[in-house]
C-alpha cells in the first residue's frame, strides 16, 4: 500500500458520503402522513412513548438530532429530520460497502461499488423515509467491512469495533442479529492466539452498544417484551394477507432491484471464487454466503416486503463490483485488463442510472397535490358545493383531517372519508345523501382485484360488497382526473376522481 493510499481513501470516503447525502435528501419534504409508519414514528418522537416494534437505532438517533438542533416539535419537522438521519445512515453504508469492495479487489471495483450504490434506486427510495431499513444496512455494511479487516489483521481494536458494528446492526432491526453468524465464526476460527480475549472484548463491546442505543427498552422491559413477541409472531405467522412458505417472492425482489449487467458480474465473481476456492478466506466465504442465506431465511417468513431485502441488495452490489475484475480477466484474451476493467466498471454504474432517474423524478411529483390543484382550477367540473366521498389514501382536506388541512389548506367542496369509500354506502345511497363525486386510490381499491387474492372467511361479505362498489364505479362513473399508480406509491397511489354514476333507468 502506498503511503498516500490512506489519504486518498479518506478523500474518496468524504466525497462519496457527501454526494450520497446530497442525492438521497432530494425531494424529501413531502407530507409526513403519506407514509403511515412515519406518522406513528413522529408520535413516538414527540411523546417519548416508544412502541418497540423495532430496536432503537433510528429513533434514538433522530431524537438526538431533534434535541441537538432545537427542531420545532411538529410532526412534519421531526419526520424531515428523521429522513435526513435515514439518508446519513445510507450514505455511511455506501461508504462502508465501497471500502469493502476496495479492500477485497482494489480501487476500480471499490469506486464502481460506491457509485453503483449511489445510484441504486432502492437505497435512494428508502433513504427518503423515517424507517429503520437504512439503519440496518449501515450496521450490516460496517460489520462486514470490519470483519474483513479483522480477518486480515486480528487485533483487540478490530474485535471491539466488530462488537460495536454488530450492536448497531442488531439495533437497526431485530434481523440484524444475523450478522453474528459472520462475526462469531471469524473470532472462533482466527489464527490469532489471543482470539479468546478478543472474543470477550467483542462481546463486551456488543452488549455495551446494545445497552447504550436501546436503553429505553431496558427501562420499559414489559412493553419491550410484548412488542418483541408481537414482531416475532408476525414474522412467523404473517400480518394480514400472508404467503405460504417457503415462497419465491424475493427472487422477484432481487430481479427488480438489479439489472442484467449485475447478473453477469455476479456470475463472473462466483465463477472466479469457485476457481480460486482454495485461496478464499473464511471472511470472504461468509460474506459471499450472506445474501443467499439471508434471502433463504426471509423466504420462510409469511411477512414480506421488498425493503427487507435491502441488506442483501447492498452486499450483492459489492460482489458484482468485485466481479468486474473477474469479468475483465475472462475477456483478457481479447481486451487488455487496463482497458477492460474501467469499461466494465462504467457499465456497472451506468446500468443503475435509468431506474434512479425514474425514482428521482417520481419524488419530485406529488399526485395528491396535483389532484387538489385540479379541483381548485376546474369549478365547472366539480363545483364549490360538490360533495366528494373518498378512500383513505386520497389526501383531500376535509373537516375531519386537520393534518391535511394544515398542509394544503381548505377546499370549498365537502369531503367525506373512510378507509374505503365503499364503506360510506352504496353508490345509490351516496347519491341519495347528495354525494356528487368519488375519489379513489388504486392502493386502496386495487386489493379487491388482485388475481388469487381471497379474504378471510369472516371478511367475505365486506370484501364482496366493496369489490362490487368499485367495479360499478370504475365501469360506470365519469372519469374526470386520473394519475396512474406509480414508482413511489406513497406519492403516486393511483388516484382517480369520478363524477358519481347516474341513476339506473
Amino acid at each position: 500500500m502506498s503511503s498516500r493510499t490512506p489519504v486518498w481513501l479518506v478523500l474518496w470516503s468524504l466525497a462519496l458520503f457527501t454526494t450520497a447525502l446530497l442525492l438521497n435528501t432530494r425531494s424529501n419534504t413531502f407530507p409526513y402522513f403519506y407514509h403511515p409508519d412515519e406518522s406513528e414514528k413522529a408520535a413516538q418522537l414527540l411523546t417519548g412513548n416508544w412502541n418497540f416494534h423495532h430496536p432503537m437505532l433510528m429513533l434514538s438517533t433522530t431524537k438526538l438530532a431533534v434535541d441537538a438542533g432545537h427542531v420545532p416539535l411538529r410532526e412534519q419537522s421531526v419526520v424531515e429530520i428523521g429522513r435526513w438521519i435515514s439518508a446519513v445512515f445510507a450514505a455511511a453504508a455506501i461508504v462502508a460497502l465501497s471500502l469493502l469492495a476496495y479492500a477485497w479487489r482494489g480501487w476500480l471495483p471499490g469506486i464502481g461499488c460506491g457509485l453503483a450504490l449511489l445510484l441504486h434506486h432502492q437505497v435512494f427510495e428508502l433513504s427518503h423515509y423515517l424507517k429503520e431499513d437504512t439503519a440496518l444496512l449501515f450496521g450490516v455494511a460496517f460489520t462486514f467491512l470490519i470483519a474483513h479487516l479483522y480477518w486480515q489483521r486480528p487485533s483487540t481494536g478490530w474485535a471491539i469495533a466488530l462488537g460495536v458494528a454488530s450492536g448497531c446492526a442488531i439495533s437497526g432491526k431485530y434481523i440484524g442479529a444475523f450478522v453474528l453468524m459472520v462475526a462469531f465464526p471469524l473470532l472462533w476460527r482466527s489464527a490469532n492466539p489471543g482470539r479468546g480475549a478478543q472474543a470477550g472484548w467483542m462481546i463486551v463491546a456488543l452488549l455495551a452498544t446494545l445497552l447504550f442505543i436501546n436503553l429505553p427498552m431496558i427501562e420499559n422491559r414489559h412493553a419491550f417484551s410484548l412488542s418483541f413477541h408481537r414482531e416475532m409472531d408476525r414474522a412467523v405467522h404473517g400480518q394480514g394477507a400472508t404467503h405460504s412458505v417457503p415462497h419465491a417472492l424475493y427472487w422477484n425482489v432481487f430481479r427488480d432491484n438489479s439489472t442484467p449487467v449485475i447478473w453477469v458480474f455476479l456470475a463472473a465473481f462466483l465463477f472466479g471464487r469457485w476457481r480460486e476456492r482454495r485461496s478464499v478466506t473464511l471472511a470472504e466465504w461468509l460474506i459471499i454466503a450472506f445474501p443467499f442465506v439471508y434471502t433463504l431465511v426471509l423466504s420462510f417468513s409469511p411477512k414480506t416486503n421488498d425493503r427487507y431485502f435491502l441488506p442483501a441488495t447492498g452486499v450483492l452490489m459489492v460482489l458484482a463490483a468485485c466481479g468486474t475484475r473477474d469479468a475483465a480477466r475472462l475477456v483478457g484474451r481479447w481486451i487488455p485488463m487496463r482497458w477492460a476493467l474501467p469499461v466494465l466498471v462504467c457499465a456497472l454504474v451506468a446500468s443503475q442510472w435509468p431506474k434512479w432517474q425514474r425514482y428521482d423524478e417520481a419524488f419530485a411529483i406529488d399526485d395528491n397535490r396535483a389532484l387538489i390543484d385540479w379541483i381548485r382550477q376546474h369549478p365547472e367540473k366539480i363545483p364549490p358545493d360538490a360533495i366528494i366521498a373518498k378512500d383513505s389514501r386520497v389526501q383531500l382536506p376535509g373537516a375531519d383531517s386537520a393534518r391535511v388541512l394544515s398542509q394544503f389548506g381548505p377546499l370549498t367542496q365537502t369531503v367525506l372519508a373512510k378507509k374505503y369509500a365503499a364503506d360510506l354506502g352504496t353508490i345509490r345511497e351516496l347519491r341519495k345523501f347528495g354525494v356528487t363525486h368519488i375519489a379513489v386510490s388504486e392502493s386502496d381499491y386495487g386489493n379487491f382485484f388482485l388475481a388469487g387474492h381471497r379474504p378471510k372467511k369472516e371478511d367475505e361479505d365486506n370484501f364482496d360488497r366493496r369489490k362490487s362498489f368499485y367495479k360499478k364505479l370504475l365501469h360506470e362513473g365519469d372519469l374526470l382526473f386520473n394519475r396512474e399508480r406509480g414508482t413511489v406509491l406513497y406519492l403516486h397511489p393511483g388516484l382517480r376522481l369520478y363524477k358519481i354514476p347516474p341513476p339506473e333507468e
